[in-house]
């Protein structure tokens, strides 16, 4: 396991050369790792990890980790059970975030949301190429969904990235990057995708601005998404498929809460 914090003498700081350092959760002595090719980061002496669920930091862990305040961030928490668990950011509300790049399976993440609640996951769509282009293909076959902000419907079985994540109970934050999307009107870069997994539907995929979701998590300023095209509405719903509530706010619309 590594880590971006650790104590050094009652104050947690930063990995740099020759410092000491003890683990926040368990006080185990950990080792400054400051090389030139990876993350500088702390390490424990040992090779068994106080804290099963967490993964090697990454840069993509570490940029967005650097969003938030140093106070939120790698928050130790004890369960019931005596065990202890890291959250990659726990904001003022107490909301986790988890930024997730490894494979997770159902089970860790079933046992994570129980822990954190509430939660948001933050999805690292790059690791695997193919999730990026099954995506761009669910889309160019969704329908689009009747929220008040643009959205679609992705069925299960067309993106391989989302039928990994389906059965969460909590928002999952697809972030591939500045990367283009097969819809021209979309923005170029500066978009997260927001699912909400529908039992035996899909996910309504919402795209959403970056700095919005970061700032909504900061401050609870309202989450900005794209303004429909068509703004009509069908006088009767659609045959077997439930009605869905707009769950990102408009100008005027309550901030949502994950």
């Amino acid at each position: 396991m590594t880590m971006k914090l650790a104590v050094v003498n009652g104050v947690r700081r930063e990995a740099a050369p020759t410092l000491v350092g003890t683990c926040p959760g368990c006080e185990a002595p950990v080792i400054a790792k400051c090389g030139a090719i990876r993350l500088h980061h702390w390490a424990h002496r040992c090779t068994v990890s106080c804290d099963p669920w967490r993964e090697a930091e990454t840069e993509w862990h570490r940029a967005w980790k650097n969003h938030f305040p140093l106070e939120w961030q790698e928050i130790w928490q004890r369960g019931p059970d005596g065990g202890v668990h890291i959250a990659d950011v726990r904001t003022s509300t107490g909301a986790v975030l988890e930024f997730q790049h490894s494979p997770i399976s159902p089970e860790e993440r079933v046992s994570r949301e129980a822990f954190y609640r509430p939660m948001v996951w933050v999805a690292d769509g790059k690791r695997l190429k193919r999730d990026l282009s099954s995506f761009c293909d669910a889309l160019s076959y969704a329908r689009s969904a009747e929220t008040k902000l643009r959205a679609w419907i992705i069925p299960l079985g067309l993106s391989s990235i989302v039928d990994r994540w389906a059965g969460s109970r909590y928002p999952v934050i697809l972030d591939f990057g500045d990367v283009e999307f097969p819809l021209r009107w979309l923005p170029e870069s500066g978009l997260l995708w927001w699912l909400r997994y529908i039992p035996k539907v899909g996910a309504v995929a919402t795209p959403i601005y970056r700095q919005s979701f970061i700032g909504h998590c900061l401050t609870g300023v309202s989450i900005r998404g794209l303004a429909r095209i068509e703004l009509r509405r069908p006088s009767r719903p659609r045959p077997g498929l439930p009605r869905f509530k707009a769950h990102l706010p408009q100008k005027r619309a309550r901030t949502p809460r994950f």
